[in-house]
């Protein structure tokens, strides 16, 4: 049996935000940098969190993380964190600031080229700063996990951080803050989180625990990611759809596949990675089909789905029409991706570090089929 590694502490549940202050205390963090977005300032979601964080408490905000997360955003908001002489961070937002966070933790304690810790995560040491995060998205599971993606440039691929000194101390999961996300990152957020949870699944990776939260993730999203996406102040879907992004960031644990490895192909771009990935899904599952065992059979009964030979087929089936119902595109053409190199997207693809737990790796004639397809 393999290591199976732990996950950070988690409050869930509406009103989770009330134990901000308490945990500050107990951490001894009296000057937090709050990292964030300028839409979730002006959303007044930043300003809660600050009225959160107790009395006696000197919080900094900074609000310059881009949607996609660059070197220059957490180099700015160690600006922010140096400036305000602070000593702990409080991360409020969706995948970018959260991922931002963790990268921000390393230079805040170690100095250095976020550069240098992105090309040799090797380098990272165990002494990073606190780091509390609070999701406003429902998907990306950043709140929980190890790793992240930070782009060296703007429309540049992402380099991974992919170190257990960068998992966040604490997460503070509350619905209530995520009800005013709109309804198409509600949809492309959720869909991010069904994708975690089946790659995960599938990984070829031993933790039969955390396999289980994955077939829960599967089941969780299927059931109340419309619901969430049609009425964003469905409370009930709200609170199912933080669960399933918090089990889909605990299958990350397990591994990713070449639905993420496809990602990579196209994250020379400004698209966003929820999206990216369930385009990318139905071609995933169709090269899946006839995989050998019985999980693509799990995966389909979970989506209420025959979980027969041909599974692979039906769940490319199923995620393709949920993408239609929730208004998402079905092609990165349909984004507004442009570019033509076929060529380096396959390489991209294949040099990602998601292929190394698929349980099936494409090859590089397979990877050109699958990119031709996602592109569409």
């Amino acid at each position: 049996m393999a290591l199976i590694p732990s996950f950070p502490d988690v409050h869930f549940g509406y009103g989770a935000l009330n134990e901000l202050a308490p945990e500050l205390a107990r951490r001894g963090i009296d000057r937090p940098l709050i990292i964030t977005d300028a839409v979730l300032v002006q959303l007044g979601i930043a300003g809660k969190v600050c009225d959160a964080s107790g009395a006696g408490v000197k919080v900094a905000v900074f609000d310059g993380i881009p949607e996609n997360p660059t070197v220059a955003g957490v180099e700015r908001a160690l600006v922010a964190y140096q400036a305000g002489a602070c000593n702990g961070i409080v991360a409020v937002g969706g995948g970018s600031v959260l991922d931002s966070g963790k990268a921000l933790r390393i230079l805040a304690r170690q100095g250095g080229s976020l550069l240098e810790y992105l090309n040799d995560p090797g380098k990272i040491s165990q002494d990073v700063a606190p780091l509390i995060t609070l999701p406003t998205t429902a998907g990306t599971g950043a709140e929980v996990t190890f790793g992240g993606g930070i782009h060296p440039e703007p429309n540049a691929a992402a380099l991974g951080i992919r170190s257990t000194y960068a998992r966040p101390d604490l997460a503070i999961c509350d619905p209530e803050l995520t009800l005013s996300l709109p309804p198409r990152l509600t949809a492309a957020t959720g869909m991010d989180a069904l994708t975690h949870c089946v790659e995960g699944f599938l990984s070829t990776r031993e933790n039969p625990p955390t396999r289980a939260v994955a077939l829960d993730g599967i089941a969780r999203v299927v059931r109340y990611v419309g619901r969430a996406t049609a009425d964003g102040q469905d409370r009930e879907a709200r609170w199912h759809m933080l669960m399933a992004a918090l089990q889909g960031g605990m299958s990350i644990y397990l591994g990713l596949g070449p639905i993420h490895a496809l990602s990579m192909a196209f994250g020379d771009s400004p698209l966003h990675h929820g999206t990216l990935v369930t385009v990318a899904m139905p071609a995933v599952m169709r090269f899946y089909n006839g995989l050998e065992g019985d999980r693509l059979q799990r995966i389909a009964a979970a989506m209420n789905l025959e979980g027969d030979r041909d599974a692979g087929n039906r769940i490319a089936v199923a995620v393709a029409r949920m993408n239609a119902d929730l208004g998402l595109p079905a092609s990165v053409r349909q984004m507004g991706y442009q570019k033509t190199d076929v060529g380096r997207m396959v390489e991209e693809a294949r040099r990602a570090y998601f292929n190394l737990t698929a349980p099936r790796q494409p090859t590089r004639e397979e990877y050109a089929r699958l990119v031709v397809e996602v592109l569409g």
